[in-house]
């Protein structure tokens, strides 16, 4: 197989376009869940193929098969050269890319007890053990469902620049949702765990466990009154600030959206948030769900500096942008799988800690609220956002109080972040995910950070 893909680069349809990019997948998901008790779903899909990429000018073509013999390859090649023939225009003309040097690496996430070693028994024993934690919550628990992930990963990206990279991930991820119900009074809660790597993620924190802590906070949330609506000094958990640092700050990073007109549009070197904010992207933030040695233009995916001390450095690239920014790539170019074209994304997104435990940063409101947990949400391109949490307690002259539901939160993230006052010594790695065009899993690891945001709250 290596053979004809080399052969691809001595083709003479090869020879018509600037640079040639190949990626060969190999991925096995095995997906199980669990519900009520109950193993409802149990798939291992295996999916392979090629994905070629062909650039003249600066206009690519692409194309991909899942077809794996030569001639396949051959024609997929011939099609995307010729994509890229037909899509050259005098504007793309001027986009010219920077060469890059030639790598040949291998590299392979660090696994310590890898799931192939598990029968589908054993597998379908983790979600189990999760439903088995939350079922000792209570009767008033009416759904349980509990999900195990595993994404095994082999890839090999070739280029016509002389790059010949190797790699092998390992994800691993489980996903815990109860509803519980009083009446007419339903609450739901969540938790998730993620990681590259192996099964050691459950070393720490077992299914059990996780399921027990979601059971409980369902349960306990029964008890609980809405929040009111209004503008208030918050506390945001980890969880949260997860969320809300990745969609409505790490989107409009990514330069593919800034330079469409998004909310930090040309605003490289001013300040943007609180001077206590230092924002970065890094695909080599060991354990990360985004960890990547390389990204799908054999780009190294080293640690990215976006905001410093509120300064916005710099945004997330793949070598497009970054030809027209005058800047070098940051290794953000990565694809779902062969069979699409890399998109600009983030790999594990992150919040630099601060100086403050969550102690110290609660004792300073008078009246406030400390949100806790995600119920994801949306943001657009200029940073405005709607999110939901999960629960929060009331802050009372630096005091926490009462427990109140969940309810959502709203504003702009450019805004919100402008007024962080304080940010958690603690930083907390978090898995995600990304429906940006195409699915995507991704970390983030964040603290918990102080600010004003808009509670849209039914309570009083």
């Amino acid at each position: 197989m290596l053979d004809i893909l080399e052969s691809c680069f001595e083709t003479s349809i090869a020879h018509t376009v600037d640079l040639i990019h190949i990626r060969k997948q190999k991925r096995k998901i095995t997906t199980c869940i669990v519900k009520n008790g109950i193993a409802e779903f149990f798939s291992t899909a295996l999916i392979q193929g090629i994905g070629i990429r062909a650039l003249l000018g600066g206009s690519w073509g692409f194309s991909s098969t899942s077809l794996m013999d030569k001639e396949h390859i051959l024609h997929t090649l011939h099609d995307a050269c010729a994509l890229a023939t037909t899509q050259d225009t005098p504007s793309s003309r001027d986009i010219h890319l920077d060469a890059m040097p030639a790598v040949e690496d291998t590299r392979s996430s660090p696994v310590k007890i890898s799931p192939s070693t598990l029968t589908e028994e054993d597998i379908i024993r983790i979600p189990m053990e999760a439903c088995n934690g939350a079922k000792e919550s209570g009767p008033a628990l009416k759904e349980i469902t509990a999900t195990f992930i595993c994404i095994e990963d082999k890839k090999k990206f070739l280029s016509s620049e002389g790059s010949r990279i190797t790699q092998d991930c390992t994800r691993v991820m489980l996903y815990v949702d109860a509803l519980a119900k009083k009446n007419d009074l339903i609450c739901p809660a969540s938790e998730n765990l993620g990681h590259t790597g192996g099964l050691e993620l459950f070393n720490d924190i077992t299914p059990y466990m996780v399921g027990k802590q979601v059971g409980d906070k369902a349960i306990q949330l029964l008890k609980a009154r809405s929040p009111p609506s209004g503008m208030f000094p918050v506390v945001i958990h980890p969880t949260l600030c997860a969320t809300l640092l990745h969609e409505a700050i790490g989107h409009p990073l990514e330069a593919d959206l800034a330079m469409a007109g998004g909310g930090f549009g040309s605003q490289v070197g001013n300040q943007v948030s609180s001077p206590l904010i230092t924002i970065y992207d890094d695909g080599l933030l060991p354990h990360g769900l985004g960890y990547i040695p390389y990204d799908d233009e054999g780009i190294s995916c080293k640690k990215t500096v976006l905001i410093e001390e509120g300064r916005l450095i710099s945004f997330m690239h793949d070598r497009t942008s970054a030809a027209l920014s005058g800047v070098p790539p940051t290794g953000n170019a990565h694809a779902w799988d062969y069979s699409v074209e890399p998109l600009i994304r983030q790999t594990t997104i992150g919040i630099e800690p601060g100086e403050f435990t969550e102690e110290e940063m609660i004792e300073d409101i008078t009246e406030g609220l400390y949100l806790q947990g995600t119920f994801g949400g949306q943001a657009d391109s200029n940073a405005d956002f709607t999110f939901g949490f999960q629960n929060a307690f009331w802050i009372h002259h630096g005091t926490l109080g009462e427990e109140v539901r969940g309810a959502n939160v709203a504003g702009n993230a450019i805004e919100v972040f402008e007024t962080v006052d304080a940010v958690g010594k603690e930083a907390m790695l978090r898995p995600g995910a990304c429906g940006k065009f195409q699915f995507a899993i991704q970390g983030r690891k964040v603290p918990a950070i102080r600010c004003n945001i808009m509670v849209g709250g039914s309570g009083k």
